[in-house]
């Protein structure tokens, strides 16, 4: 039997379930991203398959339903329609507590564009002596994760962005950043990072985000260092 067999004989549920219903109930309960490798491990199905069964919830998700299926940060998750976002505002917080402020959008934005990058090297580009406070910052807010350390004299830390930052910009993937030839001269990065900043909550409200794991935790001087300064 072939998977398109599968997916129209053999379903995963009892009584009278659909894939696509499937797909809607596991991504609903994960309240997170859930990419390809995942849902194949959770339903045994094939990459075709699930594509088939996107494409169902996506279409049975229109019109005036209160979710929405988006693809961001390298899978698919559920977010609420924007349609109602004024309602929805009203009962809850966002995870995210603000916009970010210049200082971070534009270590956030060099880090994203010339990852993996240590401390030092975002102070040279940023023309700073200390960018220790926003590499923090960001850290808290899981925009970005440590990412080893750089084989040189004194082995610095290195961080990249996260999966969050995928879905704080909405993004599938880093591919999607804008192009830094299309914003002139100066600082690039960051004028082309803050034209994403998105308000809040366009695209519905954001899910449980879970930073990046697999990483064993370290301590970077740098950081330690400034650890009493405040926040500019």
């Amino acid at each position: 039997m072939n998977e398109s067999d599968l997916f129209h004989q053999e379903p995963l549920w009892d009584e009278e379930g659909d894939l696509a219903g499937a797909l809607e109930a596991l991504l609903t309960a994960a309240g997170e991203v859930l990419d390809l490798a995942r849902l194949r491990e959770l339903t045994g199905l094939g990459d075709g398959a699930l594509q088939q069964g996107i494409e169902k919830l996506q279409e049975r998700l229109q019109g005036s339903c209160g979710l929405r299926l988006l693809e961001v940060g390298g899978g698919w998750r559920m977010a609420t329609s924007p349609v109602y976002k004024e309602m929805i505002s009203r009962l809850v917080t966002t995870t995210r507590s603000g916009k970010l402020t210049p200082a971070q959008i534009e270590a956030l934005a060099i880090i994203a564009y010339r990852q993996p990058v240590t401390i030092t090297e975002l102070n040279a580009v940023r023309g700073v002596t200390s960018s220790a406070n926003q590499v923090r910052s960001l850290l808290e807010r899981q925009l970005i994760t440590p990412a080893g350390r750089k084989p040189v004299v004194g082995r610095p830390m290195t961080y990249a962005t996260t999966q969050a930052f995928l879905l704080h910009f909405g993004l599938k993937s880093l591919h999607d950043l804008p192009r830094l030839a299309d914003f002139g001269e100066g600082r690039l990065e960051a004028e082309a990072l803050a034209a994403l900043e998105p308000p809040l909550p366009e695209d519905g409200l954001f899910g449980g985000i879970a930073m990046i794991t697999g990483q064993e935790p370290a301590t970077d001087p740098e950081l330690a260092a400034s650890s009493e300064r405040p926040e500019p």
